[in-house]
């Protein structure tokens, strides 16, 4: 099995380590490239489409109360980037009932948990699900 291509979008440097072992657990290679903002994000995705890497994210995991743009526009500018098949998951703490524009791209909004054991468990179903059966 290839190693699987990250974009974790995180500002919170506790969750994003959180995240990054929890996706590198049990041996498995996640090759995770780490943005603060949104905006940086979207640089890099245009850089490697434009460039034609191999790099281009299998899972892109972005905290959506955190970063410079907002979910809904992280998910438009994804779209406008590329034709290629990209999920990506919103983290969100707010509890919001938010009712996203749906694009082309596979994604969800889920519940970042407060207490460590869920929020491990959460990022444990993300990594099963989607770094493992899907892609």
């Amino acid at each position: 099995m290839y190693p699987k291509n990250v974009l974790l979008i995180e500002n919170s440097m506790l969750d994003a380590i959180l995240i990054k072992d929890c996706l590198q657990q049990n041996g498995d290679f996640c090759n995770i490239n780490l943005f603060e903002d949104g905006f940086e994000a979207i640089l890099h995705i245009g850089s490697i489409l434009q460039n034609k890497k191999n790099e281009i994210p299998d899972l892109i995991i972005a905290n959506e109360d955190q970063i410079i743009i907002n979910g809904v526009n992280l998910l438009s500018k994804i779209s406008d980037l590329t034709n290629i098949y990209i999920p990506v998951i919103i983290l969100t703490s707010s509890g919001s009932e938010l009712h996203p524009h749906f694009n082309k791209h596979s994604y969800c909004y889920l519940n970042k948990p407060l207490e460590i054991k869920e929020f491990l468990r959460v990022i444990k179903e993300v990594k099963y699900y989607w770094l493992s059966l899907v892609n």
